[in-house]
């Protein structure tokens, strides 16, 4: 990017002696350069460098300095033309307050210079006595003062001209906004590092707080369980999977989460459950059939007298005997009236209930509680929660490693060949 200024057009300042054309057009070139330094630089201290580099040259001057406001005090951030190792100026409220509402260069030739200014200068000079300050340019914005420029005097003889001021009014403008918009970026940028760590230790507590309430709401499921030694680990094992099928399902995390609880909670309900009915070693009379199909309804009840964070978790519960062809329990809903979450516990406990002992009858084999699911389909559960169903239990099968098993404790009686052989013959026919 060229920024330098050919030193036999500068002469438009001196008197304007260009033709206006001229001027104008030296004008605008200087500008242009000065914004393309601003937007071309490779960081922002670089940036102020070429700033600097190019209102010294448009106006033949050989020195001078950007200081701008940090803690307190105006610091030299860059200078051209003097010694390294400018002492920073201590603010004061007169200076501040002259700077705020000026936004127009001052040229120290003048009478009606502030006092303010005038002092400021003074001590400039004093420590840089090779340093005689010829114009004055306050930064800032609407939002305050951000600094100042001092520019030593001009190569060229005379006041400063109209065009000559005009330029540096407008130079000065453009580089208040770039300061103050690196400015606000930086501290967006640093608002959101410590939004982002605060993010992080929110997320932490939360963690440890979800993990409290798990636990306590498996507590609860455990001291249910308790009343039937053959469901011991049931309601975690659906749990687990439902929570993998909602996950291949790609449902919304809150979703997910409500499935989770609803599945460690789902049989809540038989805490209403006679002991004996739970534990009968033969089938059940129509009674004892009657009251065990209630439970979905009790766990509602119960369940919907807690505000859980997440959405429909007593629904889910209540729902998850229901079957696709209305034939299920409790009130035989059917279809599009059966939430996803429930169709996915649905299938979830019944492969469970199927691989486990039970009072009346030993777990089933592997491959034939899969043919019961399969055979079920489209009746009982919904096809999409069967696929994938399927594949993640081929994957744990198959010993993944890219899966964490949803199937721990789960019997796996039988051919584990067999079984994946079962698997991606019903995977190919769920196409």
């Amino acid at each position: 990017m060229d920024i330098s200024v050919n030193p036999s057009e500068s002469a438009l300042f001196d008197g304007d002696r260009l033709p206006a054309g001229r001027r104008e057009a030296f004008q605008l070139k200087a500008l242009r350069d000065f914004t393309l330094c601003l937007a071309r630089a490779r960081d922002f201290d670089e940036s102020l460098r070429l700033a600097l580099m190019v209102i010294l040259g448009t106006l033949s001057i050989a020195k001078g300095a950007l200081f701008l406001e940090e803690e307190g005090e105006y610091r030299a951030c860059v200078s051209r033309g003097l010694p390294p190792g400018i002492p920073p100026l201590e603010t004061s409220r007169e200076l501040v307050a002259t700077l705020r509402r000026s936004s127009r260069t001052v040229w120290l030739g003048r009478r009606e210079v502030s006092g303010a200014i005038r002092k400021a200068v003074a001590t400039i000079e004093r420590s840089v006595p090779a340093f005689p300050v010829e114009f004055f340019c306050p930064l800032g914005t609407r939002n305050g003062s951000l600094g100042f420029l001092a520019l030593g005097p001009a190569l060229v003889d005379g006041a400063p001209t109209p065009s000559q001021r005009e330029t540096l009014d407008v130079m000065t403008s453009i580089l208040s906004g770039h300061i103050s918009n690196h400015r606000v970026v930086s501290d967006i940028f640093r608002l959101n590092e410590v939004l982002r760590l605060q993010v992080g230790e929110n997320e932490r507590l939360l963690g440890g707080l979800r993990e409290i309430y798990l636990d306590t709401i498996r507590a609860l499921a455990t001291a249910i369980e308790a009343k039937d030694p053959y469901t011991r680990g049931h309601s975690e094992r659906v749990a687990r999977i439902s929570v993998s099928i909602a996950r291949r399902l790609e449902l919304p995390e809150n979703e997910v989460q409500a499935i989770h609880i609803a599945s460690i909670l789902h049989d809540v309900g038989k805490i209403g459950t006679s002991h004996s009915i739970l534990t009968k070693p033969s089938s059940l009379t129509v009674d004892e059939t009657l009251e065990i199909r209630r439970h979905p309804q009790t766990s509602f009840e119960i369940l919907s007298e807690i505000r859980f964070p997440y959405p429909d978790v007593p629904q889910l519960a209540r729902d998850h005997h229901e079957w696709l062809d209305g034939t299920g329990y409790p009130n035989g809903k059917r279809e599009h009236e059966i939430s996803m979450g429930a169709r996915i516990i649905a299938l979830a406990d019944a492969f469970d209930a199927m691989v486990s002992d039970r009072p009346y009858r030993n777990s089933l084999p592997l491959v034939t509680a899969l043919g019961e699911i399969r055979s079920c389909l489209r009746r009982h559960y919904d096809p999409n929660v069967g696929r994938m169903f399927f594949q993640s239990l081929r994957s744990d099968l198959a010993g993944d490693p890219q899966e964490v098993s949803a199937f721990a404790g789960i019997r796996k009686n039988g051919s584990r060949a067999d079984a994946i052989a079962f698997l991606d013959r019903s995977l190919q026919d769920l196409r």
